[in-house]
C-alpha cells in the first residue's frame, strides 16, 4: 500500500467510525472513554483521518460502537476483492503475537511479511548473524541445559 492508498484508508475508517458513532448518538468524548483514549481530541483525529489506528484500537473502538471490527474496516465493501476471513485471521495472528510476545514482536511480524522473499530471506539472515552474538549462546545454553 502507498502512501496515497495509505491516506485514503485512514480517512475512509475515520468516516466509517464518525457514521458509527453518530447512528449511535455517542459524543466524541463519549467514544473515547468507551474506548480507551485519554480524550475526544484522539478520536477527532481519527475520525478526519490524521491519526492511525492499532489493531488493538480499533477491537476497542467497535466494542465501544457495539459491532464487529470488520463492519469498521467496511470489509463487506472489499468481499469480492479481498478474502476478509483471512483477513480476519490475519488480524487475530497479530494479536495474539502481541500477547505472548509483546508489541515489538508483532511489529517484527508485521514488517517481515511486507517484504518479499528475497528480502525475507535476508532478514533472516541478519537474524541468524546477530543470534551468533555471544550473548545469544549463552542464552541457548541454559535453555538447552533447562529443557533436559
Amino acid at each position: 500500500m502507498n502512501e496515497d492508498q495509505r491516506k485514503e484508508y485512514l480517512v475512509m475508517i475515520g468516516n466509517r467510525i464518525k457514521q458509527l458513532r453518530l447512528e449511535r448518538e455517542l459524543s466524541q468524548d463519549e467514544l473515547a472513554r468507551r474506548s480507551g483514549y485519554g480524550s475526544r481530541s484522539t478520536i477527532n483525529k481519527i475520525e478526519l483521518g490524521i491519526n492511525d489506528v492499532p489493531q488493538s484500537k480499533i477491537k476497542a473502538i467497535a466494542e465501544a460502537l457495539g459491532v464487529d471490527v470488520g463492519e469498521i474496516l467496511s470489509w463487506d465493501k472489499f468481499d469480492s476483492t479481498y478474502d476478509t476471513k483471512a483477513l480476519q485471521k490475519e488480524v487475530s495472528l497479530f494479536e495474539q503475537i502481541e500477547q505472548g510476545y509483546g508489541k515489538p514482536a508483532r511489529e517484527a511480524v508485521s514488517l517481515f511479511v511486507q517484504l518479499d522473499t528475497l528480502d525475507q530471506g535476508r532478514a533472516i539472515g541478519s537474524m541468524e548473524k546477530m543470534l551468533e552474538d555471544e550473548k545469544y549462546s549463552v542464552q541457548k545454553e541454559l535453555s538447552k541445559s533447562t529443557a533436559s
